[in-house]
């Protein structure tokens, strides 16, 4: 299993040092990526922890500069909210400065007020984030690019410089219903999902498994309370969904973390909580040094 680190773009500790800080300490400290968390506004019912929050393809690309080796990931960009080219040559220069180190999560959405503010029809979103990843594809492979769809229609244009991964980087598509994963199946590299439940996640690797998709990647992002006084636990999002938060010490942290191991999960963006900046910093060493080595 790969680690990655949610960088704090968002919450009550947000700064430009503890960004630039915690990035530069994992890749010093060997985790596989960085992740920025994308939200553009929020409904004023939901003012924590996303009501502070920068956006995250700018975060990104300023932690490229910041950055030499480690990856680059968005969890996950809400696509149906974003003009499709745009995002799709910020996406692209995001790659092509970096190196090629960019991992894209996109997904649909879940707060209907972030929609309405930007007079997005909610109940449009998944077919809109379809067509968006459909058109991405295109956008990566050809600066002479063709596309007619529902939403968009592109011809006689230029789009150059291409991403530097030949074809543009991994799509990751997010959410935890077995309808995102039959989307990641049809249109993705891999499926993203955000603190799902064992029980849930069983249903959706059997679902996987009987597709027979070969090199699909299983990618998770969970949040961990790395204290001997927690406990993992069973939670709610904004939306309502199930959440699953892991807790504990290092060795019951290590503990659920080889059970997602187990079911399949290849990666995991860990998101270590709303803290200090040299706080944040000794649970990134902390979960390096008494947690990865104790996954299997």
């Amino acid at each position: 299993m790969k680690f990655g680190i949610c960088l704090p773009n968002f919450g009550n500790n947000l700064s430009r040092e503890i960004l630039v800080a915690s990035a530069v300490e994992a890749e010093k400290l060997g985790y596989d990526s960085v992740w920025t968390t994308d939200h553009m506004t929020i409904g004023a019912a939901h003012p924590y922890p996303y009501g502070k929050i920068l956006e995250s393809l700018t975060t990104l690309s300023y932690i490229a500069a910041k950055t030499e080796t480690i990856g680059l990931g968005t969890s996950v960009v809400v696509m149906p909210l974003r003009p499709t080219l745009l995002t799709a040559k910020q996406l692209a220069t995001i790659d092509f400065l970096s190196g090629g180190r960019l991992t894209v999560g996109v997904g649909a959405g879940w707060e209907p007020t972030e929609f309405r503010a930007f007079g997005v029809d909610f109940r449009k979103r998944g077919k809109l984030l379809e067509e968006q990843v459909r058109l991405l594809r295109v956008l990566w492979s050809s600066e002479r690019p063709v596309f007619e769809g529902v939403y968009h229609r592109v011809r006689d244009v230029i789009f150059s410089p291409l991403p530097l991964q030949p074809g543009g980087p991994k799509i990751l598509i997010g959410g935890n219903t077995e309808k995102a994963v039959r989307r990641a199946l049809a249109l993705g590299d891999g499926w993203h999902f955000t603190g799902i439940p064992f029980d849930e996640l069983e249903e959706r690797m059997a679902l996987i498994r009987s597709s027979g998709r070969s090199g699909f990647v299983v990618s998770g992002r969970l949040t961990v309370k790395l204290d001997p006084k927690a406990r993992s636990e069973e939670t709610r999002s904004g939306s309502g969904e199930r959440r699953y938060v892991v807790g504990g010490g290092p060795s019951e942290v290590a503990e659920d973390l080889s059970r997602y191991a187990r079911m399949g999960v290849e990666h995991v963006a860990v998101y270590l909580g709303d803290h200090p900046l040299e706080k944040l910093l000794a649970k990134m060493r902390e979960f390096v040094r008494d947690v990865v080595p104790s996954v299997g």
